[in-house]
Order: structure tokens, then C-alpha cells, then sequence
């Protein structure tokens, strides 16, 4: 009877172990797709003059697809954007100004902390 108990606090001790390795490495392998999106968001920027309308439009130049959130394992993402607004063409009220959505950053979807306590969705 003791030995059952023995191995099942030892399997239990594992599993544990084993979640908290997986946490770890989903939070690490966050910030490297953040940094690595992050990055090409700059290179277009400074590329371009301008930045992307979308994460799409950063491959497959900028990036070879769009990486998954290894937490939520999904490609969706949250963007932060940036509006500019141009008069009409005649410069009239009548007509309405043209705007158009760039991305400036990104971050993840995921609720949820990581080890520390920070959320995910603040990387």
C-alpha cells in the first residue's frame, strides 16, 4: 500500500514538473514570435515608409507565415493600429476624407498569466 501511494505522489510530482516545463516554454516561444513579428513590422516600416495594413502583408517578405501564439495555438493575434486620415482630393467637406489602418505592433490573445504573474497579453 505505501509503495502505491509512493508512486502515485511521484507521478503526480512529475506531472506537475512537466506542466510548469510546458508553461515555460509556451511563455519563451511567445516572446520570440513577438520579438520575431515585431522586427518585421520595423524592417517594413523603415523599408516601406510606411506601416503594414495588416500581418499579412508582411509575408512573405518580412516573414516566411505568420507564427502561432503557442499559448492559445492560434494565428490570431492583437494588433495595435494607427489611423491617418487624408483630406479629399479637393479638399471639401462635402467629400469624405480617406483613412487608412496601419499595424504598429502586435501582442497575444491569450488570457492568462505567465510564471511571474504578468499576462499574456501585456508581452
Amino acid at each position: 500500500m505505501g509503495l502505491v501511494i509512493l508512486l502515485g505522489a511521484a507521478y503526480a510530482t512529475l506531472t506537475i514538473r512537466r506542466e510548469k516545463i510546458a508553461h515555460f516554454e509556451r511563455a519563451a516561444a511567445l516572446k520570440d514570435n513577438l520579438t520575431t513579428m515585431r522586427k518585421a513590422i520595423e524592417n517594413f516600416h523603415a523599408k516601406e515608409g510606411r506601416y503594414p495594413r495588416s500581418l499579412e502583408e508582411l509575408v512573405p517578405s518580412y516573414l516566411r507565415k505568420i507564427p502561432r501564439d503557442p499559448v492559445t495555438n492560434d494565428i490570431a493575434w492583437r494588433v495595435s493600429t494607427e489611423e491617418t486620415i487624408q483630406p479629399s482630393n479637393d479638399f471639401s467637406t462635402a467629400a469624405p476624407a480617406k483613412t487608412e489602418t496601419y499595424v504598429i505592433d502586435v501582442h497575444s490573445t491569450a488570457s492568462g498569466k505567465d510564471a511571474n504573474g504578468k499576462p499574456f497579453a501585456d508581452y
